[in-house]
């Protein structure tokens, strides 16, 4: 109906009147008195103010407390309607609101109201804060999404009258976020009419083809539907079942993403038809279906029981999908009346057949969503890292897997043994080191499929690490890592490496005091405080050892006559390292070739024949071939007290663009690495880049690696065993270690 008909022209009295009567005839429950006052507001809020296509400011409301009412929403929520724009469009306060209404209606219509405080933001940060806001208003009252819905759909009905650029963001922003979150909220005829609209203004051209043919095509299809009603309606009513049958074909946007999808034209989507069956109650659903398959062949792949197994957004149907004569083929919806509700109006199916608003159970489909959003969001400091996850949560397919006692848990197509873990309790999540799926014991990081059964195992030993952040595709497990990180996780490495530096040099019986040792161990280090030190030794980030080796070079009083003896040897870089050699004395000491280990890396030492002492990294994929020999192994340690620069070869790679050798060189700079030489070439807008520097230990280059990580477009750095030239067709990389 055309709101304009409500706007006052003699009489603002006349005209709240013919519009509470308008609302009274689709919803005779509303009380008259509050929505009378809601247009008088409204009406003297807006008075001065036009809309784009021209029409009185106040258009707008009226024609969202109207599709409100057709709802059959409550009058709270019809006067919110009215009200929706008071508080972003003009003076009026919250305050005054309250004063006027009540906090329940100050509440939503506070809630449907962007934030604008960002100056500084960005538009895509206020826009995601404004998706924030909106959804711990729903939090509150899920009215305030019903309501912003209600405003949505009939600004698309408005919106040729904005400009091009305006036009395509909305229409975007109902595609991407409005339509499914409606499909979340189980309102499917919202969803279905926000998508054909945005569909309208964002693919013109795409929109008129579908529509065109679907009209042209009507004669066809209603005589496809006859054929397959008529004898479904004859059937039904010899076994004494009442049923109201519908046949229809699916929306337009559905149309247009079928074709799309299957890339195929029109003409050969065959499923474009759905017959709705509803009848009276749960076993007539199941004998309803029995009747469709005795006369028509069922295609097995496309039978869903969304009624024992219902969708997250709380929708129940048996789905079947059958073959008549000539080959046709439709999909069959068979539901209840008290289903067909909830699969139309979702959580305003609350509303139907109540007086006024009631809270909605703790178990609702879309309440136990939406409290999960809530909950993971709160880790998410980042505006456009929320708005991301928003973003996947909504459009997630799913996915059904079984716990042992046969519950049916959902989740996002691709998720892991660990979503899965953290699904079904956090702490079960915390702990998790795999599972048995249909009884073969699997990682954590397996991508779980619809029907799998999954029984987690779990160790109170196992806590979460960065890396899990890799291996999960829920929110909701992404969330409870964050968190155990930044807490738990922290706390409990500060307090273990606190108590594992402590009693090491406590140990050492020295007569210097811990404090005075601080400064010069943090900069040895390459750490910034000594919490953080605390920190990366409880996690095992530094090794132990490291800070004890450092107690023992720099504290530690050494007899004269020793085992140890210190040898100074010459690297291919021209640098002299220092490694101490326990076991024997006056032997040649060099370093292997095979995996150029540089101070901080773990060294072992082997005795060749006529060669000396050859020291590898632990992990050397030549270790192998000597460790079988244990009577040629042989400690060797590095000497702490060597302050002598060493070289390492690193390679980047990554999109090539400008300004990215600066960014790289920069870093270099930073963190007080020498250059000594370098290699860039380009393929195909890909850079790899080769670069040789030196370095004073292996924490500084961890610190190096990471930091170029974190660069705009490069996808991989690592350390190589040596410099390499481009014309060598092998980089022969280190694997074993990306340090």
């Amino acid at each position: 109906m055309d709101p304009s008909l409500f706007l006052p022209t003699a009489s603002i009295d006349e005209a709240a009147s013919s519009f509470v009567q308008k609302v009274q005839e689709v919803n005779p429950k509303v009380a008259p008195d509050l929505i009378a006052r809601a247009f008088r507001f409204s009406w003297n809020a807006h008075k001065d103010q036009v809309r784009k296509s021209g029409d009185p400011f106040l258009a707008h409301p009226v024609a969202v407390a109207l599709i409100l009412a057709e709802q059959k929403l409550d009058a709270v929520t019809i006067a919110a309607g009215l009200l929706h724009d008071v508080l972003e469009d003009t003076p009026v306060s919250r305050e005054a609101l309250v004063q006027e209404f009540g906090e329940e209606i100050a509440l939503l219509v506070d809630g449907v109201t962007k934030i604008r405080a960002f100056q500084t933001a960005s538009i895509r940060e206020r826009q995601a804060e404004t998706y924030r806001k909106m959804l711990l208003s729903m939090a509150k009252d899920l009215r305030v999404i019903i309501i912003k819905f209600a405003d949505r759909l009939h600004n698309l009905r408005t919106l040729k009258y904005l400009d091009p650029q305006r036009i395509h963001d909305i229409a975007a922003e109902t595609l991407d976020i409005y339509a499914p979150l409606a499909h979340r909220l189980g309102m499917a005829k919202i969803k279905w009419e926000l998508e054909d609209l945005a569909f309208k203004f964002l693919f013109p051209d795409e929109y008129k083809d579908v529509v065109s043919k679907v009209v042209a095509s009507r004669n066809e299809r209603e005589g496809t539907i006859d054929s397959f009603t008529i004898p479904l309606r004859r059937r039904l009513e010899e076994e004494h079942i009442e049923a109201t049958i519908v046949g229809r074909p699916k929306h337009f946007y559905s149309i247009y993403r079928k074709m799309a999808q299957r890339n195929k034209p029109f003409e050969e989507i065959f499923d474009l038809l759905a017959i709705r069956i509803i009848v009276n109650d749960l076993r007539d659903c199941y004998h309803t279906l029995g009747i469709i398959h005795s006369l028509w062949t069922p295609l097995q792949d496309r039978f869903k029981d969304y009624i024992s197994t219902p969708k997250t957004n709380g929708y129940q149907s048996l789905h079947t999908t059958v073959v008549g004569g000539k080959g046709v083929v439709v999909e069959m919806q068979i539901r209840t009346w008290e289903m067909h509700h909830t699969a139309e109006d979702g959580i305003a199916a609350h509303w139907l057949y109540k007086s006024g608003y009631t809270e909605m159970s703790q178990d609702d489909y879309a309440l136990v969503w939406l409290k999960n959003v809530i909950e993971w969001q709160k880790d998410l400091t980042d505006s456009s890292e929320f708005f991301e996850f928003f973003k996947i949560d909504l459009f997630h397919a799913e996915i059904f897997v079984f716990t042992p006692k046969g519950d049916l848990i959902s989740l996002p197509k691709g998720a892991t043994v660990l979503d899965f873990a953290f699904s079904v309790h956090t702490a079960l999540g915390l702990h998790c080191i795999g599972a048995k799926v249909d009884g073969k014991i699997e990682p954590i990081n397996q991508e779980l499929k619809s029907g799998s059964t999954v029984e987690i195992l779990h160790t109170a030993s196992k806590n979460p690490s960065v890396d899990w952040l890799r291996e999960v595709k829920t929110p909701k497990a992404r969330s409870a890592i964050r968190r155990w990180l930044k807490t738990t996780g922290r706390q409990e490495s500060n307090e273990l490496g606190k108590k594992m530096i402590q009693a090491a040099f406590r140990r050492l019986r020295l007569s210097i005091a811990f404090a005075d040792t601080i400064s010069g161990l943090l900069q040895y280090l390459g750490v910034g405080n000594l919490d953080r030190l605390y920190e990366q030794v409880g996690s095992g980030e530094i090794p132990a050892a490291r800070v004890i080796g450092y107690f023992h070079a720099r504290y530690v009083q050494k007899p004269a006559p020793v085992r140890m003896v210190s040898r100074l040897v010459g690297s291919l870089t021209g640098n002299t390292p220092r490694v101490l050699v326990g076991g024997t004395d006056n032997l040649m000491v060099r370093f292997a070739r095979c995996c150029n280990p540089i101070p901080g890396d773990p060294i072992t030492g082997f005795v060749t024949r006529g060669r000396g002492i050859s020291v590898h990294r632990v992990d050397c994929s030549n270790a192998p071939l000597f460790s079988a020999d244990q009577e040629r192994v042989i400690d060797v340690a590095w000497d702490e007290g060597d302050k002598k620069k060493y070289v390492v070869s690193i390679e980047l790679t990554g999109a090539d663009r400008p300004g990215l050798l600066h960014e790289i060189t920069r870093i270099f700079s930073e963190f007080g690495a020498n250059v000594t030489d370098a290699g860039i070439k380009t393929i195909s807008q890909q850079a790899v880049c080769m670069f040789r520097i030196e370095i004073y230990n292996r924490n500084q280059l961890k610190q190096i690696i990471r930091r170029l990580q974190k660069i705009k477009g490069v996808e991989n750095v690592s350390r190589v065993k040596d410099y390499i030239s481009y014309s060598e067709e092998n980089t022969h990389k280190d694997t074993s270690d990306s340090l």
